[in-house]
């Protein structure tokens, strides 16, 4: 938990909202910790005008949020999508993304299945 204050909060088109915060000086161990939350982009945060008190700390800390209710992709939706950038980029003689879809998934079950196969 870190100690901060709300510099802004704005509204955007898609009726989300922005939140601003701001920071007091941070040792080096915790803007680490900090940022490397950034780069996945979501999580929780929560805000209260004084300390959390222990109970509602270990509350915060059991929450556990699916990829779903943190509005990020599922790892199979990114697949999906990433396919459909690579064929719309190239569809190698596909004519429907679905066709291109099954066929590169078909090869991506197969690599593992050798994978499996070869362990033995």
């Amino acid at each position: 938990m870190i100690p901060c204050s709300i510099e802004g909060v704005s509204t955007r088109k898609d009726k989300t909202l922005k939140v601003t915060i701001e920071t007091q000086e941070l040792p080096p161990v915790k803007i680490a910790q900090l940022m490397s939350l950034w780069v996945n982009g979501y999580g929780i945060m929560c805000f209260k005008g004084e300390q959390f008190s222990h109970d509602e700390q270990e509350l915060i800390n059991s929450i556990k949020l699916s990829a779903e209710e943190l509005g990020a992709k599922t790892p199979s939706e990114r697949l999906r999508n990433t396919l459909f950038v690579l064929f719309k980029d190239n569809p190698k003689g596909f004519q429907t993304f679905d066709s291109f879809y099954l066929h590169h998934m078909e090869e991506i079950i197969n690599m593992i299945k050798r994978r499996l196969d070869n362990r033995l």
